[in-house]
């Protein structure tokens, strides 16, 4: 298990299984260890059955069971329909998506030529063998679910091959970057850099086109940190590195945080990667766990935005790239954060982040909204529209970049399906001057979910279209999945909180 979960007493976690698949979305937040997931909220469970009943009085219409339907675009709106019946309307939706297939056709064709671009993705190497990521998985026995008998879950579920299945078959994404995490214990590292070039360049070479890119990660002040970073620019050319300020996001006793704007440690470190012209710099910020000022006194500061600004100010010639938009601890449904977000407008961290251009006179500070995004879409809608509007208003809307943290929360469709939907509420346009996020294929929608990423990564103007992918071999071999009637797993590869 992770070591926070150990540290933590009162954690009880287990990897998701075949009892928690079936729905299009998640109903419980997922962690990939990193902090401790909490328990099933009263609106989650609202959620949960309400999905469950439309599907019980639709699927046999259709002759379906209600996981086919479930996984059908018909399930998918019904999603959508069970969360605007417990926090009302925050995802537009017309009522014939809930009944004919053509509508979801139709919604589909309307966004088939918009370029996705998720910067965040996860998977672990063909060799892992650390089983905390799989927590009590290889535990768990053969289910039934309407009859059908699920295998116990292992390890392919978050490998390779999965990976590619849950990302690129059964989502709209066009292209993304693998990520990894840095760790004091190499043993529990998803993937090493040598580990992300070469499956970068065997996904690449089966697609015949570039779909996937990889981080390196570095980990300064650990032994070896400045040579692997050398070994990355001349042997693996990664698109971008990826970093921790924590450290060991896996464990509360890391032994090497560091600090963005440290002169003596990190300052050289940035001046070899504008020598490599590798300039993209993307850093895990926030998400940690909710009780993390009194477990890790001494290493949370390291976690919030306060060195960004001058890192950024020194440095214009890279870009600093902020994971999970620094936002606070899985908080969106904390009433304490609730109440405070009302009154203010403010969400701690991600809006110190979003003020860090007009603090400092930068234009190098971006924002990634991998799980902060996806972890408000079904905790509290309103407050996670809320949050993309404020990054955009603050850093610009061509600094809010798109990311799902998948495989962890299972295929990233639901996300982009959510963030298309989405609008932030009118008395929060009004109260707090929050910009309107526009309609599912309007502008901002657009950029954030793809155009964004492809122009600081220096896509040209062909690479940033789907028809540039659409005869590689990756589309013809999603053609014949979906001709074969291959259809999503609606299964969710994270821990979840264990109420047994």
């Amino acid at each position: 298990m992770s070591e926070w979960f150990k540290a933590d007493k009162k954690a009880k976690a287990r990897f998701a299984g075949p009892a928690e698949a079936g729905l299009p979305i998640p109903t419980r937040i997922m962690s990939n260890g990193e902090y401790s997931p909490l328990p099933q909220t009263e609106s989650q469970r609202r959620v949960e059955g309400a999905l469950w009943e439309i599907a019980d009085q639709l699927a046999p219409r259709f002759g379906l069971s209600r996981r086919a339907f479930l996984r059908s675009s018909m399930g998918m709106a019904a999603a959508f329909a069970a969360l605007n019946s417990v926090f009302g309307p925050a995802y537009a939706m017309a009522q014939d998506e809930l009944s004919d297939g053509d509508a979801g056709a139709d919604w589909a064709q309307r966004h088939a030529d918009q370029f996705i671009f998720d910067g965040h993705l996860h998977f672990v190497h063909d060799e892992y063998q650390w089983p905390g990521i799989l927590g009590f998985r290889n535990a768990a026995r053969m289910m039934q679910a309407d009859g059908i008998p699920q295998r116990a879950p292992d390890f392919e579920d978050v490998k390779f091959l999965n990976f590619v299945k849950e990302v690129y078959f059964d989502s709209d994404t066009t292209v993304g970057i693998v990520s990894t995490a840095t760790s004091d214990d190499p043993g529990r590292r998803f993937l090493t850099n040598e580990q992300i070039a070469r499956d970068v360049a065997r996904l690449n070479s089966a697609a015949g086109s570039r779909r996937l890119m990889g981080h390196a990660a570095f980990h300064p002040g650990i032994d070896g940190w400045r040579d692997a970073l050398d070994e990355a620019i001349e042997v693996h050319r990664p698109i971008s590195w990826k970093g921790y300020t924590v450290g060991d996001p896996l464990s509360p006793q890391s032994v090497a945080p560091w600090r963005l704007d440290d002169e003596e440690l990190v300052y050289p470190a940035y001046e070899r990667m504008v020598e490599a012209g590798i300039t993209n710099v993307c850093i895990h910020k926030g998400l940690m766990p909710a009780d993390y000022a009194t477990r890790m006194p001494d290493l949370w500061p390291y976690a919030t935005v306060d060195d960004v600004g001058q890192a950024a100010q020194d440095w214009p010639q890279l870009n600093f790239i902020i994971y999970h938009a620094a936002l606070r601890p899985v908080v969106m449904f904390d009433p304490g954060f609730v109440q405070s977000f009302e009154e203010t407008g403010r969400m701690e961290w991600a809006s110190e982040l979003a003020e860090i251009p007009a603090r400092y006179g930068v234009s190098n500070v971006y924002a990634d909204v991998g799980t902060s995004f996806g972890q408000g879409a079904i905790t509290q809608p309103r407050l996670a529209a809320a949050l993309m509007s404020i990054l955009a208003r603050g850093l610009g809307a061509d600094r809010v970049l798109w990311g799902s943290d998948a495989v962890w929360w299972g295929s990233p469709q639901w996300q982009i399906e959510a963030f298309r939907r989405i609008e932030v509420d009118e008395d929060l346009q009004n109260r707090f001057g929050l910009p309107p996020l526009g309609t599912s294929d309007g502008e901002l929608k657009t950029r954030i979910l793809g155009l964004n990423s492809a122009e600081i990564y220096g896509f040209s103007a062909e690479e940033r279209t789907v028809a540039h992918y659409r005869d590689d071999r990756l589309s013809q071999h999603k053609s014949a999945y979906l001709d074969s009637e291959g259809e999503p797993s609606n299964a969710y590869h994270g821990f979840i909180e264990d109420a047994d």
